[in-house]
């Protein structure tokens, strides 16, 4: 059965939108959301009952139960012979995995432009309201998830192992009416209701009634993690029955991390922690903190553990799962700033040109100190932990139908904001290849069309494929789900 440097920035003390803007650009580290799950090749539409190997780990663990077994076809295939394959009990692989953006503001071309870095076109004044009314509410969600190493082996008796590193990296920028003004339109912002010329003969806005961050830009939400996850993995099937098996898993965690956000304005209330590794060379001014890293290197700015659970229950082919991912803490200790509830005022920059975003946010300027940043020794916060639920049928060795579900449990840093889900198919058309597609909605994505596809040879000792989130992107301009997933490297034997 087949189971199968960034340049450095100054940071301005101007505005909550521009400390969103500058911790934004590290999602160039990952070329790109959701949590990169899809980033799996050979998985399309589901994969909470199929993954296993060091695919299921953070997926669900349980599956690494699976038993191994010859697989049995009725094709030949080109660079093999025969029509059975003899079970595969190890599966290796180097750099496999993928990124993705998406967003409810930007066009295509807009998204791809911001994903670049590169300027493309220096807006008019119209073009920049346009664009502030097009982040009014609406903002950039990303993720990247790359396993650079993985190892499992999967027993006839005692169960599943499987070792993994993974750099791992997901946020959500989301903007109010206010921000977005602000961000696009400088001191041209309704907001600014006043214009004056300063001693170096700048022009500046003034508000006349100034609002604090935490009324001003309530609604908007500005969150992002990036840590690298060291992880082993163990599964093992504990009802063994005719017609019902019955699986669990456990992945322990050990996690380092580089990059913290995490800033939300609720109307009352104003929150901003952030923590970055001294390689981004983030200034804040004169405010120092305990915690300070010196030099440009890329250390870890904070430790912390994680843990997966997971349940798998195979009815004859009717297969269902469960899962818990991602249990766990984090606690930074370097580079940790916060940030109070302060007034904001006086704002030089005419705002964005471009969305060459590495540029652009070293031109929100203001004339004077108005965000009050303080050092922390240490900030501590829960992973974003996830539930995950899916089911699957085996029709035959050619095709499998599914459908997954995953929703947050919490609200910190990098947590989804909606639940996905997602429904389809996976059919082999020929022994050495599997095609996977399906249609899926949520996450802020809307609806979506995930495609996979994976390639198998030499008796299915090398695999190799790509997936995507959604193929309907390339076809259409509006709410872009731009997302790739690669891996060359997969070899089972």
């Amino acid at each position: 059965m087949d189971r199968s440097r960034t340049p450095r920035i100054t940071l301005h003390a101007a505005a909550l939108v521009v400390l969103c803007i500058l911790h934004g650009t590290t999602t160039s580290l990952y070329a790109q959301s959701e949590s990169s799950d899809f980033a799996r090749i050979g998985h399309a539409a589901f994969l909470s009952t199929t993954a296993t190997d060091y695919q299921c780990v953070g997926v669900n663990p349980a599956n690494l139960g699976f038993v191994p077994e010859t697989e049995i076809f009725t094709l030949a295939e080109p660079l093999g012979s025969g029509v059975s394959r003899r079970r595969k009990d190890w599966a290796f692989t180097m750099l496999e995995g993928g990124a993705s953006a998406h967003s409810n503001a930007l066009s295509k071309n807009g998204l791809l432009d911001l994903i670049l870095q590169q300027g493309g076109v220096k807006f008019t004044p119209e073009q920049k309201i346009a664009a502030a009314d097009a982040f009014s509410g609406n903002g950039i969600r990303f993720n990247a998830d790359v396993i650079l190493i993985g190892l499992s082996f999967q027993s006839q008796g005692f169960g599943g192992l499987a070792l993994t590193v993974r750099e791992r990296g997901s946020g959500s920028f989301v903007l109010n009416n206010e921000a977005a003004s602000i961000i696009f339109e400088g001191r041209g912002a309704s907001y600014f209701d006043s214009l004056v010329v300063n001693g170096r003969g700048d022009t500046v806005g003034f508000a006349k009634q100034p609002k604090r961050y935490s009324e001003l830009f309530n609604g908007t939400l500005l969150s992002m993690v990036w840590y690298r996850e060291y992880a082993a993995s163990y599964g093992v099937r504990l009802l063994n029955l005719r017609h019902v098996k019955f699986y669990a898993g456990v992945t322990a965690k050990a996690l380092e991390a580089f990059a913290y956000l995490d800033a939300r304005a609720d109307g009352t209330n104003f929150a901003a922690r952030s923590a970055l590794s001294p390689y981004f060379g983030i200034n804040y001014g004169n405010a120092n903190t305990p915690s300070y890293i010196p030099g440009s290197e890329l250390a870890p700015v904070g430790l912390g553990w994680g843990m997966d659970l997971g349940a798998t229950l195979e009815l004859g082919d009717l297969t269902l799962s469960a899962s818990m991912i991602d249990l766990g803490k984090m606690t930074f200790d370097g580079n940790v700033f916060t940030a109070a509830d302060t007034i904001l005022n006086g704002l030089s920059s005419g705002g964005f040109n471009n969305y060459n975003i590495f540029n652009e946010a070293q031109l929100i300027t203001g004339d004077g100190s108005f965000f009050k940043w303080g050092g922390l020794q240490t900030a501590a916060t829960e992973l974003p932990t996830r539930a995950k639920f899916g089911a699957s049928y085996f029709v035959n060795y050619r095709t499998r139908v599914g459908l997954d579900v995953i929703a947050s449990i919490n609200r910190t840093a990098g947590a989804l904001e909606q639940p996905i889900f997602s429904a389809g198919v996976d059919f082999r058309p020929l022994t050495w290849i599997k095609l996977g597609t399906g249609v899926g909605w949520g996450g802020t994505m809307g609806v979506f069309v995930p495609v996979s596809v994976m390639f198998s040879f030499f008796g299915g000792t090398w695999e190799l494929g790509a997936s995507s989130r959604d193929v309907v992107t390339y076809f259409a301009a509006k709410q872009p789900v731009m997302s790739l997933a690669v891996g060359v490297m997969r070899l089972r034997f």
